[in-house]
């Protein structure tokens, strides 16, 4: 997959040495190879600003990899930097270990009972290995299991059985199951929150057609503690990473990336025409397009030009991609997620119409997390039967800001 003629993305779009620095770790991650010479230069010299690095790094969800990345450079780290990244290491480390435990305990639990499930996202990776020596510091927050709708009940009440209390966040219960794809549970340790369990029955919002219909037959069986556990197959997991992009978050952290990158290298016999004619059917062709350019310009990662187009995006989206994955994904780490995501929601989905039609049927309880608002306050339901204006006056107020720093741009080149 590797390509040491590909160029990957410009150093004019890195717009400081905290962001190089960042990415450099992201590659490690991925091709498990460090560029010496380059990582002594940027801690060498002038100071960097390591408190914008944080950020950065934590904005990008690759905190947990950043002490064992500067294992042989740590004489030119200042000595509270190092205390703070290898504090964290060791929080990690023996998180992951706890939620592992937790995990097998669940799937030992469920596969008794006869409930059938399957990790998702981080629970994945780490029972997977899928990061080898690293699969210890991969972050995970959450244990997400997927289980088949009818199991559904049992499972809620396996969950509770081994101490689960459902958490509705303050919303409808209601919500969360007709118009949602999972159920949150957490459990307590010592009076706080040890561990946050999410139980989904589907990998996307509700759609009419199915999505991935024969993802339970074509999953894998890995050794457990106790039992096998079922696991989804490389190419249904490269599709939940890509469904991932039209949650609301962080679109442009670099963590899932590495995912996909890593899966890419793993696995090196892929179904492509089956991930094609899913992609297709589907609807998934501009996501799962969008995290393929990721790949290639940050992880010097070749794309099979046949599967770039099959996946048939017209030119203008092609372009935009590009484009906000190169002018965004380092920007100011402080900046609201909202508006990257309203940016970029419209480049996540094969059709005009599917955004579109996302936006006008949206629920009031995504609509008020989305902005910041209270789920069912009066102000929030006012704005919400409004909101038709108010996405427009998002909009405008977005189309402004872009064209006033463009502007800026503009003058500032020709005042040089």
């Amino acid at each position: 997959m590797q390509d040491d003629n590909l160029i990957i993305a410009p150093n004019k779009y890195l717009t400081s040495r905290q962001a190089r620095l960042v990415l450099l770790i992201a590659q490690w991650i991925v091709n498990e190879r460090e560029d010496a010479a380059k990582i002594k230069k940027m801690l060498s010299g002038q100071e960097l600003d390591w408190d914008k690095f944080n950020k950065l790094l934590a904005y990008h969800d690759l905190s947990s990899f950043a002490h064992s990345f500067f294992k042989d450079y740590l004489h030119l780290i200042p000595g509270r930097q190092i205390e703070e990244l290898r504090n964290y290491h060791l929080f990690m480390l023996s998180r992951l270990i706890e939620l592992e435990k937790e995990f097998f305990k669940i799937a030992d639990i469920f596969a008794d009972q006869g409930v059938d499930l399957l990790p998702l996202k981080g629970t994945a990776f780490l029972i997977d290995r899928l990061y080898g020596n690293l699969s210890g510091l991969r972050p995970m927050a959450d244990i997400d299991i997927l289980v088949k709708k009818e199991q559904l009940p049992r499972a809620e009440q396996l969950a509770e059985a081994l101490g689960y209390h459902k958490e509705l966040c303050g919303l409808n219960e209601d919500y969360w199951r007709k118009r949602n794809y999972h159920l949150i549970f957490t459990k307590k340790k010592n009076q706080k929150i040890f561990s946050i369990l999410e139980i989904h029955w589907l990998l996307d919002y509700p759609r009419e057609n199915p999505l991935l219909p024969d993802l339970w037959k074509r999953a894998i069986r890995i050794p457990g503690l106790k039992n096998e556990v079922n696991e989804l197959s490389a190419e249904d997991t490269l599709f939940c990473l890509a469904l991932h992009l039209r949650r609301f978050g962080n679109t442009l952290a670099l963590k899932t990336a590495c995912d996909f990158a890593r899966i890419l290298i793993k696995y090196k016999d892929l179904d492509w025409d089956y991930i094609l004619k899913q992609a297709r059917s589907g609807r998934i062709c501009a996501s799962f397009y969008f995290r393929l350019i990721q790949m290639k310009y940050f992880f010097n990662l070749r794309v099979p030009d046949s599967i770039l187009k099959g996946l048939s995006r017209p030119n203008y989206q092609q372009g935009l991609i590009r484009r906000f994955i190169l002018k965004d994904t380092f920007r100011d780490p402080g900046r609201k997620i909202s508006s990257i995501f309203l940016r970029h929601h419209f480049l996540a989905y094969d059709t005009f119409r599917e955004p579109v039609s996302i936006i006008i049927n949206i629920p009031q309880e995504q609509f008020a997390k989305f902005f910041e608002l209270t789920p069912y306050g009066f102000k929030t339901l006012l704005l919400y039967r409004l909101r038709f204006l108010f996405f427009l006056y998002y909009l405008v107020k977005l189309l402004l800001n872009s064209t006033a720093d463009k502007i800026t741009k503009v003058l500032k080149i020709s005042q040089r």
